[in-house]
């Protein structure tokens, strides 16, 4: 790299706590933030600790405030052309609850939140940046939301942006180290898009292959190498599993060594319905009658091991039974069974444990599942703890020192952190777009000229 300083200019729309601008305002991709935009104020402090140079009047509340008038008209092109600064590249991070399968799905018709999507049109329109980095949920581009993903191909068409067609999704497990992948399953949307009346022409095709390196075996991760020393946390206790929770694990890790080789399921485990007869009845869908009969026929298989298991005290000293567990507690699904195929190897505190909703679920300790914004931290089996916020964000590709300095409540952080964009993804998809316009940026071999590449 023969010089450090800025080639591009970048926006960072629905920042978070600034994944786009990690990314991009590395010193590799030589790119220079002149607009930050989140609704949230803990996520702008996170921000402004991390970027304190840049000025408090480019670091805005609320898009809206851009686009819209005092009283909710929107706002002309000329006045959005005044107040957000040129800019080379876009990135937004567009909110993703009305596509999130854990939200209502209305899409573009969300009236609040789905139509944001149009307030970075209009950015578009009046500013006309030369790259399009944007970002959603996978579902984005789910059969439920056919006409919104036709209608935001569309709109960046008219706009006059080449964009392809088939939607490109990314995860950081897929990236291999040297590509600044993590150890985390986040299959994300990427819409890429070029101005058409510049050099670079992207295809109807996806830019960039979803598997970078086929090579690349995503089962040799390991998250214990992306994880701090114990000893190097404070209060690690409150990271550590409670009683209640040591317990439920205990008894699962019973029943996962108690159970013959060949026998252990693959479909959930619902103790509740360990019973000698399914009951089913007109009303119970195919899906969830199936279950119903898998599990009693495991129970009648193995009573007597159950029988015993489920009478069992799993506190010490206490009357703590498998009834008495939470229901989600009593529900268990088991995801290691290439990994540990027989009774004798089976070893739930070798694994990474999440304790959802809908279960407890137990896999490999390779790479994690999506970081979420609830409060479903991953377990690590060996640690007997959950993950920590600067570990959460080291697999989001976010220096430790960010959340080393901020004041931030773990479950502040927690939700920023799954709220957030991969880094390693951003700089893999932006060097991409980048190449394809045959720009240097991002390769760290920028023009001795200073106008060279220059939008």
């Amino acid at each position: 790299m023969s010089s450090a300083r800025t080639n591009f200019k970048f926006i960072d729309l629905f920042a978070g706590i600034g994944g786009f601008h990690h990314a991009l305002g590395a010193e590799e991709f030589g790119g220079e933030c002149v607009l930050a935009v989140d609704i949230d104020a803990d996520c702008r402090a996170v921000y402004r600790a991390t970027w304190p140079e840049l000025p408090a009047s480019q670091v805005r509340a609320d898009i809206r405030e851009i686009t819209q008038t005092a009283d909710g008209q929107d706002q002309t092109l000329e006045v959005i052309n005044e107040i957000v600064p040129d800019h080379d590249v876009l990135c937004a991070g567009f909110p993703c609850q009305p596509f999130s399968k854990s939200g209502r799905q209305l899409g573009v018709l969300d009236s609040t939140r789905g139509t944001l999507f149009f307030d970075i049109m209009k950015i578009v329109e009046a500013k006309r940046p030369r790259f399009l980095i944007l970002e959603n949920v996978r579902n984005l581009a789910g059969p439920r939301h056919t006409d919104t993903w036709r209608t935001i191909v569309e709109s960046l068409r008219q706009a006059g942006y080449r964009v392809a067609s088939e939607p490109l999704v990314l995860s950081p497990h897929r990236l291999p180290p040297e590509l600044h992948g993590r150890p985390q399953n986040r299959d994300r949307v990427f819409i890429l898009a070029t101005r058409v009346d510049s050099e670079a022409l992207l295809t109807e095709d996806p830019l960039v292959a979803r598997n970078p390196d086929p090579s690349w075996d995503p089962q040799t991760w390991n998250v214990e190498e992306f994880l701090l020393d114990d000893s190097e946390i404070p209060d690690i206790d409150k990271y550590k599993l409670r009683r209640d929770e040591l317990a439920w694990l205990d008894a699962w890790q019973a029943f996962v060594q108690g159970i013959p080789d060949e026998d252990l399921p693959g479909f959930p485990i619902w103790v509740d319905e360990f019973k000698p007869v399914p009951e089913i009845d007109e009303e119970t869908p195919a899906w969830k009658a199936d279950f119903l009969r898998k599990n009693s026929d495991f129970f009648n298989r193995h009573r007597t091991f159950l029988r015993a298991w489920m009478r069992k005290s799993w506190i010490e000293g206490e009357s703590y039974r498998i009834a008495d567990f939470p229901a989600s507690r009593r529900k268990f699904e088991w995801q290691a069974r290439s990994a540990q195929p027989t009774a004798s190897s089976r070893d739930l505190w070798s694994l990474t444990i999440h304790l959802r909703p809908s279960g407890v679920r137990v896999k490999p300790a390779t790479y994690l599942p999506a970081l979420v914004a609830i409060t479903q931290t991953s377990i690590i089996g060996s640690r007997r703890r959950r993950i920590t916020p600067i570990e959460a964000a080291r697999l989001q590709g976010v220096p430790d020192w960010v959340y080393a300095q901020a004041q931030v409540d773990d479950a502040v952080a927690y939700k920023q952190v799954g709220n957030g964009v991969n880094v390693g993804v951003v700089q893999y998809a932006a060097r991409a777009l980048f190449e394809a316009a045959d720009l240097p940026w991002g390769s760290g071999n920028f023009p001795s000229d200073p106008e060279d590449g220059a939008a």
